[in-house]
């Protein structure tokens, strides 16, 4: 299974909406307009994280994750249900020296894009640094 990091726009979806409609164990739906690399896929049961740049706004962080539901390829439809410690990164997303590299690091020299595929290197490192920040 894989892991993919998906950014939000603080200006066109803020956090605030975020933190209003999004809720641990219900499903949602979301395009997928730029990232996807050839021959890369979603599949059902990954993972998906999901990230504000500090572009755009004053929130920045990694404010939840999730598991895949579905992938339609043809629309680029995104389904998930988002888990736990969702509720709690919204409300305390981790945004610290350390977020900010890994997300730098996922997103290469593309930081335009919406979702990015995170390397087996850099998924230990996101699962390991949100814990260590829902522990906290």
């Amino acid at each position: 299974m894989a892991t993919w990091m998906y950014q939000l726009n603080q200006k066109s979806w803020p956090p605030s909406r975020y933190r209003l409609e999004i809720w641990e164990g219900e499903r949602w739906s979301w395009p997928v307009r730029k990232g996807l690399i050839k021959g890369e896929k979603i599949k059902a049961g990954d993972t998906i994280v999901f990230f504000y740049a500090l572009t755009g706004g004053d929130d920045p962080g990694f404010y939840g994750w999730a598991v895949v539901l579905e992938w339609f390829e043809e629309n680029h439809d995104l389904y998930f249900r988002a888990v736990a410690p969702s509720d709690h990164l919204k409300m305390h997303p981790w945004w610290d020296e350390q977020a900010r590299e890994i997300a730098d690091k996922i997103r290469g020299r593309m930081k335009q894009q919406t979702i990015w595929r995170v390397s087996d290197d850099h998924e230990d490192r996101l699962r390991e640094g949100i814990t260590s920040w829902v522990r906290r």
